[in-house]
Order: structure tokens, then C-alpha cells, then sequence
């Protein structure tokens, strides 16, 4: 009775150590890139790609288009100046956005989704928080 214990236990520690050892060897295969299979576009849908490249930086030129709702009330309350706009956050809740010049930062904003409410921080001068309000 002791023998067949001990075989069946055996036989649990082993089913147990390989199912670990297959579950790796799955983990490894998904994550290595050279294991990835790569398609090729069709050469239509390169065009495609370049057409909405191209209309994208259109957007960015036109100053009357905003990509975010919150952009024309941030540019009315800061100090004009050739900003580059760096997105941290944009999840469902909030986005923060920095307003820099040559990688400093001037501007800090939160753009609370849910309250449509806007905050907007200095932090270039330390005048802290300038903007809060529902828009």
C-alpha cells in the first residue's frame, strides 16, 4: 500500500513539473519576435497608410484644428510661445499634457474627462495652479 503511495505521488510531482515546463515553453514562444510570422501589406494598403500619414500632418498644421477639446482653452490661458504638446497620460478618466519649449517644460494640464474640468499648472515660473475650471 506504502509502494503505491509513493508511486502515486511520483506520478502527481511529475504531471505537475511538466505541465510548468509546457506552460514556459508556451510563455517563451509568444514573447521571442523571431517566432512572430510576419505578413506582408498589400501594396494598396501602403497607399492607404501614406494618404492618412500625410492628412495627419495636415491636422498639425491648420492652428484652427485642435486634436483635443481642451487645447483651445489651454492656448487662451497661456503665454503664446511655439510649444511642442507631449501627451503623458490619455486614458478614460484624464489626460495630463506638458507644454515644452527645446525639452523644458512650461505648462502642466489635467483634463479631467468625466467633469470636463481643466487644470492647468505652471511650472515653469512656480505660479502653480492658474486654471481650474469646468469647460
Amino acid at each position: 500500500m506504502k509502494n503505491i503511495l509513493k508511486i502515486a505521488g511520483l506520478l502527481i510531482i511529475l504531471l505537475i513539473i511538466s505541465a510548468c515546463q509546457s506552460e514556459t515553453n508556451d510563455v517563451a514562444t509568444e514573447e521571442h519576435p523571431s517566432n512572430r510570422s510576419t505578413e506582408e501589406v498589400p501594396e494598396e494598403s501602403q497607399d492607404t497608410l501614406e494618404e492618412e500619414e500625410n492628412n495627419d500632418s495636415d491636422l498639425v498644421a491648420d492652428e484652427d484644428t485642435y486634436e483635443y477639446e481642451e487645447q483651445e482653452v489651454i492656448e487662451q490661458q497661456i503665454e503664446e510661445g511655439d510649444y511642442d504638446v507631449l501627451v503623458e497620460t490619455d486614458n478614460k478618466g484624464t489626460r495630463v499634457m506638458f507644454y515644452e519649449i527645446d525639452g523644458e517644460k512650461y505648462y502642466k494640464t489635467i483634463f479631467v474627462k468625466n467633469d470636463n474640468r481643466l487644470k492647468i499648472i505652471d511650472i515653469r515660473n512656480n505660479n502653480g495652479q492658474i486654471y481650474n475650471e469646468i469647460i
